[in-house]
């Protein structure tokens, strides 16, 4: 038959499909120790980025050969963003906690909470695929996700999902657990990678160049 034949296209999709399965796992994996999930990060973004552009290599080595490289500015940058977030977000509850004029003090913070999130969704894309100071990371991932805003949108969207479920409904949550442990992250990683690989393509060097 022909859709079991290697080259077919229904064999492509499930050979995608299991690469996807094994990188969530590594992925997540790599992510318990909590601070080492900026390398875990850039690592998947690493692997997806070729898949996504048809220069797949070994999964798996390909994948901790990146975590290795990235490991200290992905955590930095990734302890950063945190304490930047946790920061922003506690002004944000508090001031919109209070009453009279002080309560209005939380917009400020929660527009910069966007802007966070908008742009977290690409340092680590970004440091996967350029070779750049975390200060200049930051700085592109900030004026490149302003600048792709409909995109910029989508990506963010499908990172902040499943904390989204956490938040509001852990009976979901739980319930939908097989699919964030078999296939969620590395999943979105490899459309972001696809969403992101137009808005990034201008930038390659000749050496960087997919």
């Amino acid at each position: 038959m022909k859709f079991l034949s290697p080259d077919s296209k229904f064999m492509t999709a499930m050979s995608r499909l299991g690469d996807l399965v094994v990188l969530n796992f590594v992925f997540l994996l790599t992510c318990l120790p909590v601070f080492t999930v900026g390398a875990a990060l850039t690592a998947l973004y690493t692997v997806c980025f070729q898949m996504a552009s048809g220069r797949e290599g070994g999964l798996l080595r390909g994948y901790f050969r990146a975590f290795r490289a990235n490991f200290g500015q992905a955590t930095g940058l990734w302890l950063l963003l945190v304490a930047v977030g946790a920061c922003v977000g506690f002004d944000s509850v508090l001031f919109y906690r209070m009453s009279g004029p002080a309560h209005y003090l939380y917009f400020p913070p929660v527009v910069l909470l966007v802007v966070l999130v908008l742009a977290g969704g690409y340092v680590f894309p970004l440091l996967s695929q350029f070779r750049n100071t975390g200060r200049q990371t930051l700085k592109n991932a900030i004026f490149l996700s302003l600048g792709y805003l409909p995109r910029s949108m989508v990506v963010a969207l499908l990172n902040v999902f499943p904390f989204a479920v956490l938040l509001f409904d852990l009976v979901l949550f739980l319930e939908t657990a097989f699919l964030w442990v078999f296939l969620y992250f590395s999943a979105i990683a490899y459309l972001n990678a696809l969403l992101l690989k137009k808005i990034f393509e201008p930038y390659f060097t000749k050496e960087e160049s997919p």
